[in-house]
């Protein structure tokens, strides 16, 4: 009896010793196979701090085979009892790969998409690092509240650079010269009571100039005053510019209500009045030939200005019919140096200087045909 329970309680710390030893190794051999750093130490040798998780090493010590990413076979998930014994089932700490690999694989794909789509290509760097000149902005507001431009010119610097805004004005007076270098731009006033006011000591300042293609302005009183000294004009349209007017009134203290030199007008539904000049002033280009210039006019009223109603000259082109004007120190219409078009339904009334005046061939047949009513 006392021989074998000597036997069994040896033969406990040995299989114990063995499982121990099993799985120390497991615990202490590196991902390249070689012993662990505690092993190394012994030996004298440098330590290393990867090491590989006991999942990965076999039971003989040898590192299998594995692919990141992927779960292995069912086989790879059980090991052998080192006694002899069955066989135990190993929990892989696989999980944590298969997490990471599976984020990666969903960013790639969202990547991918994105470049196969072009869904950047809308957004150039420029634009989308740029400031705030330079988002594209096509619809901006103007007015007190929150979030909305205090002035025209503002909202005009904020829109895209090469134009197409619109630029919605809410009641009030704004006291600013609005310049206008955008194409396709349009200001709208949201109520009867927009007004928009330059008063300046310095010359040459329109309380609205354009020099660039498809300006429209709907909705809007403007009110000038600049240092009177020639080309004193309320509204301006440069050279190569074009401004349409709709429901639009203007008055300038000391020059011409509307004006051109080589632009083109189309004014409908307008009121020009108390002009120190004239109502409006409309000239060819001064320098090159072929002479540019355009007014076209429908449903225009003007009256008690300083000068004509309306003064023609250099070439321009005129178009314009219903057009009423009343009670001006000038001529009610004169046009010089070969002025081409036509004028009709015209209503001219209390002019001091006459009704039509300037080169006879302007408006004798050859030139300029003035149709009064």
């Amino acid at each position: 009896m006392m021989m074998m329970m000597l036997t069994m309680m040896m033969r406990v710390p040995r299989n114990h010793d063995a499982m121990l030893r099993s799985r120390n190794a497991r615990a202490r051999t590196t991902t390249s196979g070689t012993p662990s750093a505690l092993s190394r130490r012994k030996r004298g040798g440098k330590s290393s701090r990867a090491s590989t998780p006991p999942s990965s090493i076999g039971m003989d010590g040898s590192t299998p085979k594995t692919t990141t990413g992927r779960r292995r076979d069912d086989s790879d998930d059980t090991e052998e009892n080192p006694s002899g014994g069955e066989t135990q089932t190993t929990t892989r700490r696989t999980f944590v790969l298969l997490a990471s690999a599976s984020v990666a694989s969903a960013s790639e794909t969202a990547r991918a998409d994105a470049k196969e789509n072009n869904i950047f290509d809308e957004f150039p760097d420029e634009e989308r690092n740029g400031d705030e000149a330079s988002c594209g902005v096509k619809s901006l507001i103007v007015g007190p509240g929150f979030g909305e431009f205090e002035s025209v010119s503002k909202a005009l610097l904020a829109s895209a650079e090469e134009g197409g805004a619109t630029i919605e004005i809410k009641s009030g007076t704004y006291k600013e010269r609005i310049i206008v270098n955008k194409k396709n731009v349009r200001l709208i006033g949201l109520s009867e009571d927009v007004v928009v006011e330059w008063r300046t000591p310095m010359p040459y300042e329109s309380v609205l100039e354009v020099t660039s293609e498809n300006v429209s302005v709907e909705n809007v009183k403007f009110t000038h005053a600049s240092k009177s000294v020639a080309n004193n004009f309320g509204a301006f349209v440069k050279e190569g510019g074009s401004l349409m007017l709709n429901n639009v009134s203007i008055t300038s203290e000391t020059g011409s209500g509307l004006a051109t030199e080589g632009g083109s007008i189309d004014a409908e539904n307008v009121k020009i009045y108390k002009c120190k000049n004239h109502g409006i002033s409309a000239f060819g280009n001064q320098l090159e030939e072929p002479k540019s210039g355009r007014v076209t006019l429908e449903n225009v009223a003007i009256s008690n200005c300083g000068g004509d109603g309306i003064l023609l000259r250099g070439g321009v082109e005129v178009d314009s019919r219903d057009v009423k004007i009343d009670n001006c120190a000038g001529f009610g219409i004169e046009a010089f140096e070969n002025v081409q078009g036509a004028m009709k339904a015209c209503k001219i009334s209390k002019c001091k200087k006459g009704n039509v005046g300037g080169d006879n061939d302007n408006y004798d047949g050859n030139g300029v045909s003035i149709e009064l009513v």
